[in-house]
């Protein structure tokens, strides 16, 4: 029999390389094939290594108790003997996460300061979402600290999605995602009979302290199985993004005109207010996507009298949103529009958002218009700013324009004829121009597939590539021209504004892409003091069209900072611009709204006197705000497409699929699939055809018997291991490496 030690010894070899990691004891009997008969040795084993905690006899699973372990936990548990406790030692402040493996991690924010792991037993009563304070305590040979939370200082969630159990008299939710699993005790109320196992959502009546288990009261049911409506609820709930407007703000909204009324005086519309120009007889249209709702831009072009101007009129929502209403306390709150396969949880309440700022067709519309007159060369002279109305000509969208521009349809069979269709190809010409002038400065230009869901019923029926035309590069290339226009005008006149930020990769960073970058093209580095961004670009441009483009591509943008908004003057790396702003997407984008009322104010609008002093006091506060509920949507809008896509994968278990290596690290390797463009993980530890070695110099893992290498870019052959729409991850089974496609 083997006891406690020969455990802990296979513990230390082998816990690391499990993924995903073994949530509940059960599933660590199985991972490392315990008999009957050794189940209290290695019970022994993982409680001392901190992986386990015993449950309470009442009920199935975990509850989570100030001072629990989480199941799964990785590292953690009692105090390591190289740890010096420092009760007064440096604090931080940060978000409780969880790494795929079930260990916690406090995120600060900071690009200069890395993830600050927990031990489990430090948790005091925090769940993952919840904003912590944490006390470091330093570690003997110089290892990273570990972190205590000493402070909750704000709850992540307060609804939740979970299964329902019922154990006994005792009834729990059980919730459960890609950041752990946790059991919270609850109450049901009359009137609401869930089955076992049936998704509910549920409000959290009492949260966990020292010596006292969390607690939580069933709201409603949701049904059995998982559905786009169910894990948006579950994903809005856990990442805290606000779904139901104040009756304030509803009510304030209701009070807007659904009409555009316009002054008799010719375009003056209060004392104060600058005059609009009318703008109503011009070609003005918007492109956007098929299902888009919100129409925050209209472009045209215009040539008079051997002059070409390009206008971008932007919705006017600053006219609708004064500073300090109940609608702009709630779009601040909210930071941004969220958009989710199949809905949107707007920034603004639909009378807004959809109703009187949308550039609809053919219905007059309040914007702020940049004119940028376009040189002989075809290259932008300097932009003029004014308010103005127009009224849209057309609806267009992505695909009715790239079909136009590529001569796919003419005539009357989806053709755009007239002045609109001439007006569309002279924009294609000048998009094309920008995109040159921008690659010629140094801006980073990279391919990344995106995909798109498609649903049924609230069902995902179906997940592809997402189209990239021509159409998406005319209103890119416009969009970036007119908010470099707006910050440079802006910051000449020396106004108080958000700018959007986009630091320098570190040095260390740009190093470790070259070196990948090297080991992939198989070329050698360059060396002499060229500009990093255009070292850059020079390894992607090597990788475009070739077997490790995306790798590449990807790696690069990893590479670089986060992008941020505040009111220093910092630069964009990535479009190698000293100065840019957001100023295009004030409907779904509060810093553009900030960025507006600037602009109103430089233009001598009397109703924004002090707001640029505002920005100029509150700036620092105000971007790291919006930056966070930016970094919040984006992450709620990966975690429903993640959890979507395995939804659509979960009745497929079994089967194999031709796919291809992406990303190789130290447990195991991610495989994109050929057929449908969903990614998923293959641990190391299924990996049955050979003794397996991982080499970091060559990014790959290789076969000691077999020699079979297993690299970035390698096409193989995996089956559906398991589909989790809980956590939104996938996990294949390596079946084998396929030659080369032709």
């Amino acid at each position: 029999m083997r006891d406690r030690r020969f455990w802990e010894r296979w513990l230390r070899e082998h816990a690391e390389t499990l993924a995903p990691k073994p949530s509940s004891v059960r599933e660590w009997y199985r991972a490392a094939g315990v008999r009957k008969g050794e189940r209290r040795h290695f019970r022994a084993a993982l409680q001392g290594a901190s992986l386990w905690t015993s449950p309470r006899k009442r009920g199935k699973g975990r509850s989570l108790r100030d001072g629990e372990e989480k199941p799964g936990g990785g590292h953690g548990g009692a105090r390591s003997d190289d740890t010096r406790s420092e009760p007064h030692g440096p604090r931080r402040e940060g978000r409780l996460r969880f790494t795929r493996e079930g260990r916690p991690l406090v995120l600060t924010g900071s690009p200069q300061e890395p993830a600050i792991r927990i031990p489990g037993n430090s948790l005091s009563g925090a769940w993952p979402g919840d904003r912590v304070e944490v006390r470091l305590e330093r570690r003997r040979g110089g290892a990273p600290p570990y972190g205590r939370v000493v402070r909750i200082v704000e709850r992540g969630f307060r609804e939740f999605v979970g299964r329902f159990t019922a154990s006994g008299d005792s009834a729990f939710v059980r919730f459960r995602d890609r950041e752990g699993e946790f059991l919270v005790p609850a109450t049901v109320p009359n009137g609401l009979r869930p089955q076992q196992g049936e998704l509910v959502l549920a409000e959290v009546s009492e949260y966990p302290r020292p010596g006292k288990e969390g607690r939580a009261s069933l709201l409603r049911t949701l049904g059995k199985e998982h559905t786009l409506e169910t894990i948006v609820l579950s994903v809005v709930s856990a990442k805290g993004v606000p779904s139901r407007f104040p009756e304030g703000a509803l009510e304030e909204a209701a009070r807007l005109p659904r009409s555009v009324r316009l002054p008799r005086s010719g375009g003056r519309e209060a004392p104060g207010e600058v005059r609009r120009v009318d703008q109503r007889h011009l070609p003005f249209v918007t492109i956007d996507g098929e299902d888009a709702r919100d129409f925050d831009d209209a472009v045209c072009m215009v040539r008079e009298r051997g002059r070409t101007r390009l206008l971008v009129a932007i919705a006017d929502v600053s006219h609708y949103v004064p500073p300090g209403s109940e609608v702009d306390r709630e779009a601040y709150r909210r930071g941004t529009s969220v958009y989710f396969p199949d809905r949107c949880i707007p920034m603004l309440p639909a009378p807004l958002s959809e109703g009187i700022c949308s550039l609809k067709p053919e219905v007059n519309r309040l914007a702020v218009t940049v004119e940028i007159p376009i040189g002989e060369g075809g290259e932008p002279l300097a932009a003029s700013f004014y308010p103005s109305v127009i009224r849209s000509r057309s609806r267009l969208t992505y695909a009715r324009v790239h079909a136009h521009l590529a001569g796919e349809a003419s005539g009357r069979r989806g053709g755009i004829g007239g002045q609109v269709g001439r007006m569309l190809r002279e924009m294609e010409i000048l998009a094309g121009r920008l995109t040159r002038a921008r690659a010629g400065r140094g801006s980073l230009d990279l391919e990344l597939p995106e995909t798109r869901i498609d649903v049924a019923d609230s069902l995902p029926v179906g997940v592809v590539h997402a189209p990239r035309w021509e159409a998406h590069r005319i209103i890119e290339e416009f969009m970036l021209l007119a908010n470099a226009a707006v910050a440079e005008f802006l910051s000449a006149r020396g106004f108080s504004f958000l700018f959007r930020i986009h630091e320098p990769p570190a040095e260390e960073r740009v190093a470790e892409f070259e070196e990948t970058a090297a080991r992939l093209l198989r070329r050698s580095r360059a060396t002499g003091s060229r500009e990093i961004p255009r070292r850059l670009q020079a390894w992607a441009d090597a990788a475009k069209g070739g077997k490790y483009e995306k790798q590449v591509h990807l790696s690069l943008l990893r590479s670089l900072m986060l992008a941020r908004y505040g009111p220093e003057e910092k630069g964009h790396f990535g479009l190698a611009l000293a100065r840019y702003a957001h100023f295009t997407s004030p409907i779904r984008r509060y810093p553009d709204l900030v960025v507006h009322r600037v602009l109103k104010a430089a233009l001598g609008d009397a109703g924004y006197p002090e707001y640029s002093g505002t920005v100029a006091a509150k700036g620092t506060a105000l971007g790291e705000h919006l930056s966070a509920r930016e970094r919040a949507a984006m992450e709620a809008e990966r975690d429903v497409s993640a959890r979507a896509k395995a939804l659509f994968l979960s009745k497929r278990t079994g089967e194999t699929f031709p796919g291809s290596i992406g990303s190789v690290t130290r447990h195991g390797f991610f495989v994109e699939l050929e057929e449908i463009p969903v990614e998923g993980y293959v641990p190391v530890s299924t990996l049955r055809d050979d003794l397996y070695r991982y080499s970091p110099e060559r990014g790959e893992w290789y076969g000691t018997v077999r020699g079979t290498r297993l690299a970035p870019a390698d096409r193989v052959l995996v089956r559906l291991f398991r589909a989790d729409p809980d956590r939104g991850q996938i996990d294949f089974l390596f079946v084998e490496k396929l030659p080369e496609s032709l």
